[in-house]
C-alpha cells in the first residue's frame, strides 16, 4: 500500500510515506503558527521527492490529539477531507497511545507530556493506558511525588532545562528526535492497522479521539 502519515499536534510537524511497508520519505518542520499551509506545503514537496501525486495515496495515519486545538482540527479536516475525496481509510492514535507504542516494554517510568496553554502540561503515564492525565504547571517548585524515569512527548520540545530543573536528576529528558515520532513512523504503523482493518470513522469528531475532557470543553464553548 502507499501511505502518508502526518502528526500535526505539536510545535514539530512530520510527514511520512510507505509503500509495501518500507519507509521512502520524511519531512519535517517546525511551526507554531500558520500550520494548515504549513502542512499542505510539507506533504506536497514530499511526496514531489518521492515521485507521488496525491491520487498515489492509498490510506492514511494521523495523530489525533492532544495538542493544540486548532492543529490538530487542521490534521482532522485534512485527513477526512482527502479520505473522503480518494475514498480511502484513515488510521490514527492519541499523543500518548502513539509513544506508548513507539516505547513498547520500555514504558515503565516513562511520562509523555503535552502542553496545554502557558505554563500548564498534561502529563500521561504511559505505563496506564487509559489513566487520566496529570496537570502540572512547569513554574511550580518541584515535581510531586516519585519524578518519572523518563519524559518525553511534544510538551518538552523547547524546554528541557525547566523540565530536568522541574523533575530533577534522576529524570531523563527526551531530546528533540525522541519527542517527535517521525511521520515515517507513523506510516508504518497506519499501513500495519489498514491492513487488519483498523480504521476511525469519518463520521465522529476529531474531538473524540484522544482530547481529555477539559479539551473538549473549551473547544465546544
Amino acid at each position: 500500500m502507499r501511505i502518508l502519515a502526518f502528526d500535526t499536534t505539536g510545535p514539530i510537524l512530520t510527514v511520512g510515506a510507505v509503500h509495501d511497508a518500507r519507509s521512502i520519505g520524511r519531512k519535517d518542520a517546525r511551526a507554531e503558527r500558520g500550520r494548515g499551509n504549513l502542512l499542505d506545503q510539507i506533504i506536497d514537496d514530499l511526496l514531489g521527492e518521492i515521485g507521488w501525486t496525491r491520487s498515489d495515496v492509498e490510506g492514511l495515519g494521523l495523530l489525533t490529539g492532544p495538542g493544540s486545538l486548532t492543529a490538530t482540527r487542521i490534521g482532522w479536516a485534512t485527513a477526512a477531507g482527502w479520505s473522503q475525496a480518494a475514498d480511502i481509510p484513515v488510521t490514527g492514535w492519541t499523543v500518548s497511545g502513539a509513544h506508548r507504542r513507539f516505547l513498547r516494554d520500555d514504558a515503565s517510568g516513562a511520562i509523555c507530556c503535552i502542553h496545554y496553554r502557558g505554563d500548564t502540561f498534561l502529563l500521561y503515564d504511559l505505563y496506564e493506558p487509559g489513566g487520566n492525565p496529570k496537570t502540572v504547571y512547569l513554574t511550580g517548585d518541584a515535581y510531586a511525588g516519585s519524578p518519572p524515569r523518563f519524559l518525553t512527548g511534544p510538551g518538552v520540545i523547547g524546554r528541557r532545562e525547566p523540565w530536568l530543573a522541574y523533575c530533577g536528576p534522576q529524570t531523563r529528558i527526551a531530546d528533540e528526535s525522541e519527542a517527535v515520532i517521525g511521520g515515517d513512523v507513523l506510516a508504518l504503523w497506519a499501513e500495519e492497522d489498514l491492513s487488519r482493518g483498523v480504521s476511525l470513522p469519518l463520521t465522529s469528531s476529531p474531538l473524540e479521539y484522544g482530547l481529555p475532557p477539559d479539551f473538549k470543553k473549551l473547544a465546544s464553548a
